[in-house]
């Protein structure tokens, strides 16, 4: 099999992408990953998942933002929006090497930025499917999730001090959380993204509920509220928040079967 990794150019800077596989055909698999330390704490998942397709002669490619990973930038250079087009530029890119047709693989943050972008995202590329990973919602709440954080740290230095970091970090005071400097731009373009019910999703959309047997009614009312989505649930570790490397082989088949689905319904 193989992995190549790649600078490309975006927005504000050379950006890294990662290449699993290299069959030359017209379909490939773009993985938009989450953010701050999820990201590095799925990394290791979603890299066995692109060597699943690898495998069954389906290339894929993981974007690492601007600002993060091995992209050139700082992340408090960044923004939500400079990722998104990072997603776009990868996209871009893979249609100059030939690429006619694009599966979406959002895990967390990443399926925020797509599903939040919808219009745009069609609009500038050609995608038949997307795939969501316990995909966040609501960029406010994620934030609170940042600086909650930041908040367990404090009580474990045994600090008395109560600060309200939201207020601190919204007044222009940059923040570091977990190694990560948040932003009063970050914040603000965070908190700005939300994904409503009755979005109109312009490919069919494969929804998975991670670490979790039921789906929840947060969940249910997306499903219930649009055709194109299917909700599955599979019983997996919250990866995306713990210091482990799992392997999760039952994920990589599950993913395997989505996109091989998608592109026989695009047939």
């Amino acid at each position: 099999m193989s992995i190549k990794g790649h600078f490309i150019a975006s927005s504000i800077g050379r950006i890294f992408v990662s290449q699993f596989g290299n069959t030359s055909g017209d379909v490939a698999v773009l993985c938009a990953p989450s953010i701050a330390e999820e990201l590095n704490l799925s990394r290791a998942v979603l890299a066995k998942q692109c060597q699943a397709f690898a495998q069954q002669g389906i290339d894929s490619f993981i974007l690492d933002y601007f600002g993060t990973g091995d992209s050139e930038g700082e992340f408090e250079e960044s923004s939500p929006d400079n990722w998104f087009e990072d997603i776009i530029a990868a996209g871009k890119w893979l249609q100059s090497l030939g690429y006619k047709k694009l599966i979406v693989l959002g895990v967390r943050v990443g399926a925020l930025l797509l599903a939040a972008n919808q219009d745009k995202l069609h609009k500038q590329l050609p995608i038949i499917g997307q795939i969501y990973w316990k995909p966040v919602t609501n960029g406010k709440v994620f934030v609170s999730q940042l600086i909650r954080i930041k908040q367990a740290n404090q009580m474990m230095n045994n600090s008395a001090e109560k600060v309200n970091w939201r207020n601190e970090i919204l007044a222009g005071n940059d923040t570091e959380v977990a190694g990560y400097t948040l932003t009063k731009q970050f914040v603000d373009a965070m908190e700005a993204l939300v994904v409503q019910a009755d979005l109109h999703w312009q490919s069919p959309v494969k929804w998975l509920e991670l670490a979790t047997e039921k789906v929840t009614p947060a969940t249910r009312k997306f499903v219930e509220a649009s055709d194109a989505i299917t909700v599955q649930t599979l019983q997996t570790p919250t990866f995306w928040q713990v210091p482990e490397v799992f392997d999760l082989p039952e994920l990589s088949a599950l993913g395997l079967t989505i996109t091989e689905n998608l592109l026989g319904e695009h047939c």
